[in-house]
């Protein structure tokens, strides 16, 4: 053999060896990942995105990130979590994803979106894969899938309902320095909020504290009209065994006019209408106001409760019922059927073995191994077990971004109670608060019928008979207008129609 030819050989091994192992590298078609594995054979990575809404992120070190990698290697995966902060921004997001043909594997929407899309021919018909996806619908509960059914196909699955966290929270020491009593009843509420607003409840000899606050767009009067056994205008319940709507209640103007004379009584915070609910939350946290409806993470968390004690050193806020009035004591709504739902792009009948592995995620998310993970981290690192109890370590926080993982929900209860066990007696009394079920989240209206201005004129008349600016003698021609400019007597036979269909209404 020449010496050229012996230099040849070596070099043709060396780009043989080369070539090999460029092709265990090489990803498959199908958005597979291959690497190779303990055992020296390769390990086929299933590339997999899941879009949510969420208002922090993953760790910026992906190393860090033990969940994912925990998972990737249980299921066989390559999962990808993009986060986007605030339900517009997120929204926005999926509707652009799937107008450029390029969605999420895994995106959530909530129930009016999914019947759209579904109707579009967007989302994949899960109903074929039922019994692969029985371990998921199990963990969800298996009567939730009414709220994932469209034209008795099923397109989602709504993720476990998260607890209940708001209640009405008030001054204690302010309580005490005025002399009175927690309120019970609605007329006690108006006592002590007059009393929080004229007798100088934080003791600096000024007028500047007012006994009521609130995010006027969001919960802040659920009580208020809670305790005439209604809602904010505009929303569907069941009263005495007929579907009505809180717009007709005949309860809705004396609860207009409750609150009519807590804006004259001057009980309430000025800028009300102004607020957002970053403003409200501060104001309540400077000791402007004694009264309003609160999430229990905004006092009890360790940040916040920190941040109250640097403003109001001698703060000591409590949660009250709701306080009982004509109509009973209720606390807020239950819209059960506005859950976060999990949907699929009907893309995925397209690759089986993508969808294999998604169905593959979502089993072993709802077994308690799974589960157990994307709620608190690795097994001894950052929990232990105690027979059949998750015992937290000092370590638990590290997984603070956990919730970005939860998929399917959490067991709310056991989550809580690991996680915040210093705020047990919070967390249980606003689930224990009794709410009123309202049904607007199963009625489908055409998509040319004027949602978002029907909101924004309810909303806005409201505000008008609340504060003075319409008497509360023209309600009647009120509804009249919702019915002749809106079709809102339309919309009360369409919404009877579709919950008789969905057997909601017996």
């Amino acid at each position: 053999m020449s010496k050229q030819r012996s230099r040849i050989v070596p070099a043709l091994a060396v780009i043989l060896l080369l070539s090999i192992s460029l092709a265990g590298c090489r990803q498959p078609s199908g958005g597979a990942e291959q690497e190779v594995g303990n055992g020296g054979g390769p390990v086929t990575r299933v590339k997999i995105e899941a879009m949510v809404s969420a208002q922090n992120t993953l760790p910026a070190d992906a190393s860090q990130d033990v969940i994912k990698q925990e998972l990737d290697k249980a299921v066989g995966i390559d999962l990808k979590i993009t986060s986007l902060v605030g339900g517009v921004d997120y929204r926005n997001h999926w509707n652009l994803r799937i107008a450029g043909n390029s969605p999420p594997d895994i995106f959530y929407v909530d129930r009016m979106d999914m019947i759209r899309l579904s109707r579009q021919g967007a989302l994949l018909d899960l109903t074929p894969y039922l019994e692969q996806l029985e371990s998921a619908i199990h963990f969800v509960g298996e009567d939730s899938l009414a709220t994932g059914t469209v034209d008795g196909k099923v397109f989602g699955i709504p993720k476990t309902s998260p607890a209940p966290q708001y209640t009405l929270w008030l001054r204690q020491d302010w309580l005490e320095r005025v002399g009175m009593n927690p309120p019970a009843t609605l007329q006690e509420l108006m006592l002590v909020m007059k009393a929080f607003t004229e007798k100088d409840p934080d003791g600096n000899g000024k007028n500047d504290t007012y006994g009521f606050t609130g995010n006027p767009v969001t919960n802040a009067l659920d009580q208020i009209f809670g305790a005439f056994g209604t809602t904010f205008p505009g929303k569907l319940y069941i009263k005495d065994g007929l579907l009505t709507n809180s717009v007709y209640d005949p309860s809705m103007k004396q609860a207009l006019a409750f609150l009519r004379e807590m804006v004259v009584s001057g009980v309430v915070d000025p800028d009300f209408l102004a607020n957002t609910k970053m403003q409200q939350v501060n104001k309540a946290y400077q000791g402007q106001v004694g009264v309003l409806n609160f999430n229990w993470p905004m006092v009890i968390n360790k940040d916040t409760a920190k941040q109250i004690e640097e403003l109001q050193p001698n703060a000591r806020w409590i949660q009250i019922p709701p306080p009982e009035g004509p109509g009973g004591a209720y606390n807020e709504i239950d819209d059960f059927g506005a859950r976060s739902i999990l949907v699929m792009p009907v893309t995925l009948q397209n690759e089986p073995g993508k969808l294999e592995a998604i169905i593959r995620l979502l089993t072993y998310m709802s077994s308690p191994e799974g589960s157990r993970l994307v709620q608190y981290g690795l097994k001894n690192v950052h929990y232990t077990m105690d027979g059949s109890d998750v015992k937290p370590t000092d370590k638990i926080n590290e997984v603070l971004y956990s919730h970005l993982y939860q998929l399917l929900g959490r067991e709310e209860m056991t989550y809580l109670q690991t996680k915040f066990p210093a705020a047990e007696p919070y967390f249980r009394f606003a689930i224990a608060q009794p709410r009123i079920k309202v049904y607007d989240s199963f009625v489908q209206m055409p998509d040319d019928y004027p949602a978002a201005d029907i909101k924004r004129y309810i909303m806005e008349q409201t505000y008008k008979f609340i504060y003075g600016n319409r008497p509360l003698e023209e309600y009647d021609e009120f509804v009249r207008t919702l019915e002749a400019k809106y079709g809102y007597d339309s919309y009360m036979k369409t919404a009877q129609r579709q919950l008789e269909e969905q057997g909601l209404l017996q």
